[in-house]
């Protein structure tokens, strides 16, 4: 009986994670990591460690995180319901929403709707960053020069020569590697 509970609490967790996750995975971290935590399913720093594996592997981060948390949880069959209530609401929002969308192809409306949402998911998007950066930066009260710095030097590589991810990736956890024996 306890699984079962255990089921239906990461089911709806994870449908009303994804019925309002505008924006994708990274606008998505606060939800996810407050939804979490009132669960009981981690703390602030498990979810942070659990979000850097997500971000690794392929696959949406939000999705990544669903099927380590299901699994976690309550297994295989955790996994499964995890990541397939995350989907739900999508599915059903986007069937919905291609119906109505052709309707309204031209609508005032509509344009400024997106452009309210496109402004939302920037605000998210700078909000995950400044939680990944402070619970990166920060650990036990100690600022972290070395993280800081490959930080900086992975963004202004990214932003400036437009470099594959995987290969900043790599990069990163090489530097992050020599850092602890040079630095």
């Amino acid at each position: 009986m306890a699984y079962f509970i255990t089921l239906l609490k990461l089911f709806t967790m994870y449908f009303k994670i994804g019925l309002f996750n505008f924006g994708g995975g990274l606008a998505s971290i606060p939800l996810l990591q407050n939804e979490l935590e009132k669960n009981g399913f981690m703390g602030y720093d498990e979810f942070f460690n659990v979000l850097s594996i997500s971000q690794m592997t392929p696959g949406a981060i939000a999705m990544n995180t669903a099927t380590f948390v299901g699994n976690k949880a309550a297994g295989i069959g955790g996994a499964v319901v995890a990541t397939f209530a995350l989907a739900l609401p999508s599915i059903i929002v986007i069937l919905i929403l291609a119906k109505v969308l052709q309707r309204l192809e031209k609508n005032i409306y509509k344009r400024a709707i997106f452009f309210v949402l496109k402004s939302l998911t920037t605000a998210l998007i700078l909000y995950a960053g400044y939680m990944i950066a402070r619970a990166t930066w920060i650990l036990q009260n100690k600022v972290e020069i070395k993280t800081i710095i490959i930080s900086i030097l992975m963004f202004g590589i990214a932003y400036k020569k437009k470099i594959n991810p995987v290969i900043l990736i790599i990069s990163s956890g090489v530097l992050g590697y020599l850092g602890l024996y040079i630095l």
